[in-house]
Formats: C-alpha cells, structure tokens, sequence
C-alpha cells in the first residue's frame, strides 16, 4: 500500500487523544470516520482498542471480540485507511459480488496478495463510495445485525 501523503500517527510513544485523530484525519474524513465507528457500534458487538500497531501502521482502532478482529482502522493525514481480512469464503463472495464494487476497491482486491488462507486488504477511505464498500467488506466478513445502516 503507498503512503505517500497519507502519513499515519506513528509516535508510539505517544497516544492520541479522540480529538488528535480527527483533526489528523480532517474535516471531510471526520464525518466518514464517524459514519463507520457509529455502524460498527450500532451493527456488532465488537469492542474497540486503541492500539499501537508497529513503526510502520502506527496507532489504530482494532475491533475485536474473543480474540477474533472484525477490522482495523487506521487514522492518516486527511483520510484513513482500514483493514479487513477476507477468508477463503469471503474472497469467492467477493468474486461473485465483484462488479458492486467502485473500480479502486476492484484494483485493491486485484493486487492484494493472496495469502492460503484468503486475502488483506487495506482500503483506504477518501469519500463516501469508498465508505460504502468498506461496509460491504465487512458484511461479507461478519454479516451483521439488521439494526441499523449508515446515511
């Protein structure tokens, strides 16, 4: 994955506050941000760790529950990127859904190495198309409970 301009908050040594990673992220990736922590909370029962990913991720919020990660979210400088782990099932349900998907998601699932076990793929996130498919992944990931959707 380039980083390019997207740096990420890489100071292990100091842990952001709510407010350092929104302000990182920026206005228009704010609300996005916001969107997708207010589906997952409203959608699984996944609990959210601030985490020190390593020099190279930097800080993220990892999703897990039972030791089982949903995804991770990675704060960068004007967007933010996420991480979802497709499994062998996944990865045949996303070949079959494959056209539903915006042409840079298609790309990423594309070069995104495959592993014996399914695929990584770290999406990054600049606009509502983007958005949407991450949410895509992660219902084919966990499926979810009918409580809510994203506006």
């Amino acid at each position: 994955m380039k980083e390019s301009k997207y740096g990420r908050l890489l100071n292990g040594e100091k842990k952001p506050s709510e407010r350092s990673i929104l302000a990182t992220i920026g206005t228009r990736g704010t609300k996005l941000w916001k969107q997708l922590r207010a589906f997952l909370k409203v959608n699984y029962d996944f609990k959210p760790e601030l985490h020190f990913y390593g020099r190279k991720y930097g800080w993220c919020y990892k999703y897990t529950r039972k030791n089982k990660t949903l995804c991770v979210l990675f704060p960068e400088t004007k967007a933010f990127s996420v991480l979802v782990v497709l499994g062998k099932k996944d990865v045949a349900q996303f070949e079959e859904d494959f056209s539903k998907y915006n042409e840079n998601t298609q790309q990423l699932f594309k070069t995104a190495y495959q592993y014996h076990d399914g695929k990584w793929l770290y999406k990054r996130v600049l606009n509502k198309s983007d958005l949407t498919d991450v949410l895509k992944l992660i219902k084919i990931k966990r499926g979810r409970k009918e409580k809510g959707s994203i506006s």
